[in-house]
């Protein structure tokens, strides 16, 4: 080009000074990049919210700021994993607590537990796990209580 002028149809029309010392690029470097990592408790608690009946996938993964194909990623493990414990032989036990067979009214001397807990009921029955219980170890005593009823 004559002029050091620069045209065309994707760009402004730029000219180059001389007196200026041309252009100059400047980097911007902001921090590093990192890969968030969720702890196996949030993991869980988004895990069960996407297994909800009714559940948005997309919108579970956005409200807790996981990408979509992650979180189908993190359910086919945790299927795989369901199956996998179902088709196992070796018993895998973990802490249950039955609730007594009373009228279903907790008394209101009764201590609210320190941990968080996770409660499923079914069929009368009622079973108390930690929060952050394996998904392995869930998937076993939900599969053996679907049996039992």
């Amino acid at each position: 080009m004559q002029n050091d002028t620069h045209h065309d149809s994707h760009h402004d029309t730029r000219e180059a000074r001389p007196d200026v010392g041309g252009y100059r690029r400047i980097e911007l470097i902001s921090g590093t990049v990192r890969r968030r990592r969720w702890s196996d408790e949030e993991r869980a608690q988004i895990l069960a919210e996407s297994f909800e009946p009714g559940a948005n996938i997309s919108a579970v993964a956005r409200r807790h700021g996981v990408s979509g194909g992650l979180l189908h990623c993190w359910r086919k493990q945790a299927r795989a994993l369901a199956r996998e414990g179902a088709s196992s032989d070796a018993p895998t036990f973990v802490p249950v607590t039955i609730a007594d067979a009373g009228c279903g009214v907790r008394a209101e001397t009764e201590t609210v537990p320190t941990t968080r807990m996770i409660e499923i009921e079914t069929s009368g029955a009622l079973v108390r796990v930690p929060a952050g219980v394996d998904a392995r170890t869930l998937s076993v005593v939900l599969t053996a209580l679907r049996r039992a009823s």
